[in-house]
């Protein structure tokens, strides 16, 4: 795969993942069902359809051997999918529910930063000049976006903030934990899939109503099958194909399409506005995303 065609796989990515905000968004508006009834059939259905797409490769078996000889690696792949996955996508649904998909999806995406203050506190050692510059300016956009500049305000719901925040700090979980398993060469897309259908598993010990009927009403039923098809399965076997051809950098240069999609696709479906200073944010938050590969380039 040509350089060019990878970085268009990854961009399709997070376009997807943008368009599946708005599809919980519009999910919400038309049902009653909760974000944790969502997150379990999502990731139940998803996490099934990904297992069965990736046990057609031949490193998803290895993979299953290599956690056969060694059972104690199955906690960890647990903790991914409870702690990595449900729960970033339950918080990601609560953030939506509460204040819409576009600010939802740019607030996670002061992630980077705390990525960044992590790796610095477990390595014991001062950020790099790129790293604190993307810290600033994605705490200085996420403020600007949900104050307006103004901090006696708040112009997004507290309720969004906190579940968003909480979302990105599940996915910058997801992005550093599974490191320790990709070194011992268990395979992304079994990781994927398995931890995912883990993690909707453990949904049903949280969840009163088991019955999914009303996830396949017509009034809900587009969303879901958008949700589950381009949302999980498309975008993330887009994601990791690309992935496979890019440099972290260039990786990470793309992901600024998921946050930049949805405030585009918020404003076409819903006429989610913002003002100025929240949109000047909104730029910070895409420049913090792409700094430390400026920086280093």
């Amino acid at each position: 795969m040509s350089k060019s065609l990878a970085l268009i796989f990854v961009a399709m990515a997070g376009i997807f993942w943008a368009s599946s905000g708005v599809a919980v968004q519009d999910f919400f508006s038309h049902s009653s069902k909760s974000a944790m009834e969502l997150t379990n059939i999502r990731m139940c259905l998803a996490g099934a359809i990904l297992i069965l797409i990736s046990s057609r490769r031949k490193n998803f078996w290895l993979s299953l051997g290599l956690l056969k000889r060694h059972p104690k690696l199955w906690l960890d792949v647990v903790i991914y999918g409870i702690i990595g996955v449900m729960f970033m996508q339950f918080t990601y649904f609560q953030g939506i529910a509460i204040g819409g998909a576009a600010a939802t999806t740019v607030i996670c995406y002061a992630c980077p930063a705390m990525v960044v203050i992590w790796e610095s506190f477990y390595h014991k050692r001062l950020p790099k000049r790129g790293e604190v510059i993307a810290v600033v300016l994605a705490m200085s956009g996420v403020f600007l976006l949900v104050t307006g500049g103004n901090p006696t305000k708040l112009l997004v719901p507290l309720g969004c903030v906190v579940w968003s925040l909480l979302s990105g700090a599940a996915f910058a979980f997801s992005a550093i934990f599974p490191k320790h398993l990709f070194a011992k060469k268990i395979d992304p897309y079994f990781l994927t899939g398995v931890g995912m259908f883990i993690g909707g598993l453990s949904t049903f010990a949280l969840i009163d109503d088991w019955n999914w009927l009303p996830f396949f009403e017509a009034e809900v039923l587009f969303d879901v099958s958008w949700i589950i098809i381009f949302g999980t399965i498309a975008a993330f076997l887009s994601f990791n194909a690309g992935l496979r051809f890019l440099t972290p950098e260039e990786a990470s240069i793309t992901a600024t399409t998921e946050p930049a999609a949805s405030v585009i696709i918020s404003r076409a479906i819903f006429g989610t506005a913002f003002g100025l200073v929240e949109s000047f944010g909104i730029i910070l938050v895409l420049l913090a995303i792409v700094m430390p590969s400026i920086v280093k380039r």
